[in-house]
């Protein structure tokens, strides 16, 4: 592991908070899988876009802050708040953690904890910091 294959999951969520799924593709393996606690269902990334598509569409700011990272084998443990704004113009945020494995400078798997029903309301879509830490 190098010290900036974190880099790639800086990108990876950059794509994700401005829009660009060409972005994230990029960043991603072409035999990344993507997994999420909510549905606990596998995806490739042909799989995963329809779920980008409708993050997007469905809240027009995105941002992920509050970023704290570990290294693992193979990756990083990264906790991270997710922000959005609503079509109605709620900011809310949700603490998620994904472990993600990194091969080549490239993601192979992103592994993501997340509980929907935990949002909460967040002042500054840039700002915020998981509730509690």
């Amino acid at each position: 592991m190098s010290e900036h294959d974190g880099e790639v999951i800086d990108r990876f969520y950059a794509g994700l908070a401005n829009g660009d799924l060409t972005a994230c593709l990029a960043c991603l393996a072409p035999e990344a899988l993507i997994w999420h606690c909510f549905d606990g269902l596998v995806l490739d990334a042909e799989g995963s876009l329809p779920g980008w598509q409708a993050l997007i569409a469905g809240f027009p700011q995105r941002a992920f802050c509050d970023v704290r990272r570990s290294p693992i084998a193979g990756g990083y443990v990264q906790q991270h708040v997710m922000t959005a704004k609503t079509q109605a113009g709620d900011m809310v945020g949700w603490a998620i953690c994904v472990v993600v494995k990194i091969k080549n400078g490239l993601i192979t798997r992103i592994d993501e904890y997340i509980d929907r029903a935990g949002k909460f309301a967040v002042a500054d879509l840039t700002k915020a910091v998981a509730p509690g830490l």
